[in-house]
């Protein structure tokens, strides 16, 4: 990976990105497989012409201090151990936090943004903690819950104190429990991953299966009714038919077309310039 240092940070600054694949060969991490094989197949493949500011990578470097902070502070259980399960012909590795045997519950330390807790986004917290159950069970180890402690890094006191829905502490815990019908979904979900990965990694990169919706973080195209000297629309709909049905009634006199967009992949993919996917949107 190329890293750029458009602020002129100190080297100090640039030593603490992580320069490594975060998965070795013939491996795919519980986090990996929350993201599309497109993504995870291009960043492998493109690694070292793969080019990063190092002033985008703050919040790496914040989440990574969180980890260590918690590391030497000396709590009861075992500590940053990996698990790996072999599927299909690779491997499935998840590393873990925090594991309290007494209790049976794991513990994963976060750094978040307040609107995943507004907006209660925990589907890939979900789905990756029950990744780690699957594996420590696959191991021998049981586990009854597993427990998400979040510090918010955008958090405002004065927020909370005039929108009692808005997040009311820097920090905040997610838990997700563990029962025998979701270690079968997601086991499910990891073959099918797997899968989906090993074949991508068969195709060269213009073959590739685009990453879904969701994992693009996509949005729909939306067609707003407008008035003339208002700046905002009276209504967004969900088609063009639909907008031209309310215009009249809603005194419009004209429609907007906006264009949905894939947020992630403009905004937080660092291999979108290799992507065909990508390119072909943005010719």
């Amino acid at each position: 990976m190329i890293i750029k240092n458009s602020m002129d940070l100190p080297q100090a600054f640039i030593n603490a990105v992580s320069l490594e694949k975060h998965n070795a060969e013939g491996e795919f991490s519980a986090t990996t497989l929350l993201k599309g094989a497109c993504e995870t197949i291009l960043t492998d493949r493109h690694f070292d012409e793969i080019e990063v500011d190092v002033a985008d990578c703050v919040w790496q470097i914040w989440g990574t201090a969180v980890h260590l902070i918690f590391e030497k502070a000396g709590i009861e259980g075992f500590t940053e151990e990996k698990f790996s399960v072999p599927v299909s012909n690779s491997k499935v590795t998840g590393r873990v936090d925090l594991y309290d045997l007494e209790n049976e519950t794991v513990y994963d330390w976060k750094t978040a943004s307040t609107w995943k807790v507004q907006f209660n986004d925990f589907s890939d917290w979900d789905k990756q903690g029950l990744i780690y159950a699957w594996l420590m069970k696959q191991n021998g180890l049981k586990v009854k819950e597993i427990k998400f402690v979040a510090l918010l890094k955008d958090h405002s006191k004065s927020k909370a104190r005039k929108d009692f829905e808005y997040p009311q502490k820097p920090v905040v815990v997610h838990t997700v429990k563990v029962t025998e019908e979701a270690l079968k979904e997601i086991e499910a979900f990891i073959n099918l991953k797997v899968r989906q990965f090993e074949v991508a990694e068969t195709l060269v990169d213009e073959k590739l299966t685009p990453c879904t919706k969701e994992e693009r973080w996509a949005t729909d195209d939306k067609w707003a009714i407008m008035k003339a000297g208002r700046k905002t629309a009276l209504k967004v709909c969900e088609s063009e038919e639909q907008a031209k049905e309310l215009m009249g009634s809603l005194g419009g006199t004209s429609i907007e077309y906006r264009k949905g967009e894939s947020k992630k992949c403009e905004d937080y993919c660092n291999c979108k310039a290799f992507c065909p996917f990508y390119n072909n949107c943005h010719k």
